[in-house]
């Protein structure tokens, strides 16, 4: 088990997991939206419309089938390709047409955000099974990186909950805490390292 486990920390992490297929099935949809605007909005023929195949692939190794890599080119190379063919005609629709493909980005980029999420938060279990199972690797780096990537995403309300029962502070201690986690900017970014850099001793003692 230890092997296997060092194993996966030392390869690459997998092109995707099977959790994110909903959001690539749904990436799907609003890539045939986005296209098809150009038959409905713009009439360009039916047969000049790309075309993706109806099964959703994770991992972009089958032929056919849609990926992520399928919703790129959608949103770049063939948006551009029927935009272009318009010219100046239809601003209007190509205006609507235009919003469509910004809402297609932010799905994809989305996706990419969760999906570095879950290899940081794999990674991190994975390193921390190794430490559990009391194994000592040729180079540690790998473990390294995984524990403390993974304690770098934690929000600050984890941090807390994790803080306040592992060390079982006092109720003014846990008052302190809570306050100093209310001043701090409410942000998506924010991180445990954010938290710990506080000047205040006590929250390190």
């Amino acid at each position: 088990m230890s092997n296997r486990t060092l194993a996966w920390l030392q390869s690459e992490p997998p092109a995707a997991y099977h959790e994110m297929a909903f959001t690539l099935a749904r990436i799907h949809g609003e890539c045939t939206n986005l296209l098809h605007s150009f038959a409905f909005d713009c009439k360009v023929p039916w047969n000049e419309i790309p075309t993706f195949g109806t099964e959703i692939d994770l991992t972009g190794s089958k032929e056919g089938g849609f990926s992520l890599a399928s919703a790129e080119l959608a949103v770049e190379r063939d948006y551009s390709k029927l935009r272009d063919r318009l010219g100046k005609a239809k601003k209007r629709e190509l205006a609507v047409i235009a919003e469509k493909r910004k809402t297609v980005i932010s799905s994809i980029e989305r996706y990419k955000e969760v999906k570095t999420q879950h290899d940081i938060r794999v990674c991190a279990a994975f390193a921390a099974a190794y430490v559990a199972l009391k194994n000592t690797p040729d180079k540690v780096s790998p473990i390294v990186k995984g524990v403390m990537n993974g304690i770098k995403v934690r929000q600050v309300s984890q941090l807390i909950v994790s803080f306040s029962d592992s060390s079982r502070p006092s109720r003014m201690r846990r008052t302190w805490i809570f306050k100093r986690a209310q001043q701090l900017p409410s942000h998506p970014s924010l991180t445990s390292a954010h938290f710990m850099a506080s000047p205040n001793p006590r929250i390190r003692s």
